[in-house]
């Protein structure tokens, strides 16, 4: 278990608790005395999204917002977020959203992973973000890609999928702004390298 001090900003400098254990997240966000925290347990953790919006003054960037949206199996979302304004505190503050982020991949992200994964190789349905993961492919937009000719590009708040054969099949997907983007990526990572372990070895054998 990891516990984890929230100050979201200027107008709420309340330090708030943050809970991070392998069972459940329990994350003061609310202000009623009575009733303080919000609590989820593993079970009803369901996806994840995050990322930075920077704040914009009058002719320059001032600050910047960490957002932190953890998806329930009901489709609702426990916001966690604090911000910064011209840079103060700003190695504090970021290293503080990385290690909340490391500890939610550990805790329960990897296993969310895991059973999409899971799901492709006993040939379940898998969609994530509005892509479909098939035996040999995605689609999505009308457009199928197989993983043979899957490639990415990485950035520093979003991802491209396209085929290497066509570049005109493709999708930018933000980490923050799209459902699930970073499952995605984690996921049809596994994928690839998987496949291409086992091509190898069949490779391999007959040689």
């Amino acid at each position: 278990m990891k516990e984890f001090t929230i100050v979201r900003g200027l107008f709420d400098t309340r330090k708030r608790s943050l809970i991070i254990d392998e069972n459940f997240i329990k994350f003061e966000n609310k202000d009623r005395i009575n009733d303080l925290f919000t609590i989820l347990n593993k079970k009803d953790i369901a996806g994840l999204r995050y990322g930075i919006h920077f704040i914009k003054g009058y002719r320059f960037y001032i600050g910047r917002e960490y957002q932190i949206f953890i998806r329930t199996q009901s489709n609702k979302e426990l916001k966690i977020y604090f911000k910064l304004f011209y840079r103060r505190k700003l190695n504090e503050k970021h290293q503080l959203y990385c290690d909340i982020i490391d500890e939610l991949w550990d805790k329960f992200v990897d296993d969310i992973v895991d059973d999409y994964y899971q799901k492709f190789k006993n040939k379940e349905k898998v969609s994530i973000a509005d892509i479909e993961i098939l035996e040999d492919r995605i689609k999505f937009d009308k457009k199928e890609i197989l993983f043979e000719d899957l490639e990415f590009k990485k950035y520093r708040h979003h991802f491209m999928i396209f085929s290497k054969e066509d570049n005109y099949k493709n999708k930018m997907l933000y980490y923050l702004k799209d459902k699930d983007a970073v499952i995605l990526l984690s996921v049809l990572n596994n994928i690839i390298k998987n496949e291409q372990l086992r091509t190898k070895k069949v490779s391999d054998r007959t040689v």
